[in-house]
Parts: C-alpha cells; structure tokens; sequence
C-alpha cells in the first residue's frame, strides 16, 4: 500500500508537468495499486475473494415477480431456466452484474415462508433524478409505497412490496460506513 501511496504522489507531480498522457499512466497504475491491495489483503486467509454475490429465494409467483424486478425496477435477466429438476428460475442482476438475484418456482405449488416486515432488499441511489425516476416507473406499474416498519427508512426512501410480499426500499443516497 505504501507503493501505491508513493506512485499516486509521483503521478500528481508529473500531471502537473505533463497533463493527460500522465493522467492515462495514472489510471493504469492505480488498477494495478488496486489489484496489489486485493491481493494483499486476499492472501492473509481472511478476507473473502468471492467476486459475485446472489441472493436466491423461491416463489410461487414466478412470472408477475419477472415483472416487477425486470420492468418496475428495471433489473437486467442475466439468465433462466425451466423444467429443471422440477424448477424454473430466472437470474437477475444489476448493471455491473455482479449482485445477482435469482428467484426459483417448482413445479408445484408449495407453500412458502412468509416474509416480515423487516425483510428488505434496498437498492441505494446515488443520483436524485434517478431515484426519482425509479419511484416514477415501479408507481406506473401500479405498486404503490407502503410504510416502513422502521422509523429509519422514512423521508429518504420509498418501501414497496414485491408480488409475494418481501419488502424493497429504494434509498435516496448512498450507504457510507
């Protein structure tokens, strides 16, 4: 890490020498700083190195929950399938497709876990006008916010629930620990 501390300082002074080529010279650096520090911390045995994360839950309403995560919120299918092994799915993801949620239906009805209140799937916006465009989309398909169980979530977010009743908020910022 003090590598990578010594050549963004170095890039500073030659930027200012020099302007973009040493702009390009300092991107190219600090993705290899980044993969150096990945790298580091990975090696230790105690940092995760999963590059993909999906969350997957079954329903027996697979084709309105389609709907709503693909038209409403606007959600990318990265995939689905049918009749396997008694189960159709489909894969969803967001724009960098490395958060994945897959939603699986057998081919019976089957009685499910109902969801509670404070189960919550929030997607956190960091631009204004596409927070707002979001709420505008999911409220032209009909889904209407709901109020949060928790008092947190109030003015600077919307709550709405999915076709089974599981709880999505849509957060106006975003999340710094």
């Amino acid at each position: 890490m003090k590598l990578c501390y010594l050549i963004l300082k170095q890039l500073t002074m030659i930027k200012k020498l020099t302007g973009a080529i040493a702009t390009l010279f300092a991107g190219a650096s600090l993705l290899s700083c980044k993969s150096i520090a990945i790298t580091e911390e990975a090696t230790d045995g105690k940092k995760m190195q999963a590059v993909q994360f999906r969350t997957a839950r079954p329903t027996n309403n697979l084709e309105q929950v389609k709907i709503f995560y693909t038209e409403a919120l606007g959600l990318e299918v990265l995939g689905s399938f049918k009749g396997h092994a008694g189960y159709d799915g489909i894969m969803l993801a967001m724009l960098d497709k490395a958060h994945h949620l897959e939603f699986t239906q057998y081919e019976h009805y089957t009685e499910l876990p109902k969801p509670t209140k404070e189960h919550l799937m929030v997607f956190y916006y960091s631009d204004t006008e596409a927070y707002k465009t979001a709420n505008e989309r999911i409220q032209k398909m009909g889904t209407l916010p709901v109020e949060p169980e928790n008092p947190y979530w109030k003015d600077k977010s919307e709550t709405y629930e999915d076709p089974d009743g599981w709880r999505v908020i849509l957060f106006n910022g975003v999340y710094n620990p």
